[in-house]
């Protein structure tokens, strides 16, 4: 899950690609069936609640998300 989001953070072509086909872009990475839905619905809580990196999941969530969507990130990761 880690490598997934990491590309999806860090490189812009992966995170256009994810964006346009998040299923496609994510069958290239062994993730299990619940981590493929915790990045599907960008779980962040759940993401960190299992020992992801708060800032790779911030990084990721707003690659995704927006930059302008920062509010809705704390709000979701609020209590974990």
């Amino acid at each position: 899950m880690e490598q997934a989001l990491y590309d999806v953070a860090a490189h812009p072509s992966h995170t256009k690609r994810f964006k346009a086909n998040p299923r496609a872009f994510l069958s290239a990475y062994a993730l299990e069936r619940e981590e493929e839905l915790m990045i599907l619905e960008m779980d962040v809580a759940e993401m960190i609640r299992r020992s992801l990196n708060p800032m790779l999941a911030m990084r990721a969530f707003l690659s995704v998300e927006g930059r302008e969507q920062l509010p809705e990130y704390l709000r979701r990761i609020q209590g974990t």
